[in-house]
């Protein structure tokens, strides 16, 4: 496992801890954004996150989104804020309030593929544009 001082390198265009493949995260039917009247100015959609094995993600945040991401295969790392990292495997979930700092984000296998869903809750203007604010790298922002 990596260690929140983790080297973070670019490859191509793209962010990852050296010596580790980066995740897939895909939003799922991006025509299927959800408004809920009860939250105005809010905006619901679902994520889903594939890792191959010993995949990790750079730290990161969510625009100012809440999260619940629930483990559909595989056993993963979590690690937000200052909090000691979680373990999950399938069936467990976790939540990340808005402006949570997901410090480690980490597929705990050698062997086999850990993939988990997340619903996200953000601000309309979030995603007015896309959703590449969805999703942002530390590094990206230094």
């Amino acid at each position: 496992m990596s260690s929140t001082n983790a080297k973070v390198i670019k490859v191509g265009d793209i962010y990852q801890i050296e010596g580790r493949p980066r995740e897939d995260f895909q939003i799922l039917n991006a025509l299927n954004v959800y408004h809920p009247a009860n939250i105005p100015g809010k905006s619901v959609l679902v994520g889903m996150i594939d890792m191959d094995p010993n995949a990790a993600t750079p730290s990161h945040t969510h625009g100012g989104a809440a999260a619940i991401a629930v483990v559909v295969d595989g056993t993963v790392l979590n690690q937000m804020n200052c909090d000691e990292p979680i373990v999950s495997k399938k069936g467990d979930m976790w939540y990340e309030a808005p402006g949570c700092h997901h410090v480690r984000s980490e597929n705990v296998s050698g062997s086999e593929k850990a993939k988990f869903l997340a619903v996200l809750i953000v601000d309309d203007e979030v995603i007015k544009d896309g959703f590449h604010d969805i999703f942002v790298l530390d590094a990206e922002r230094e």
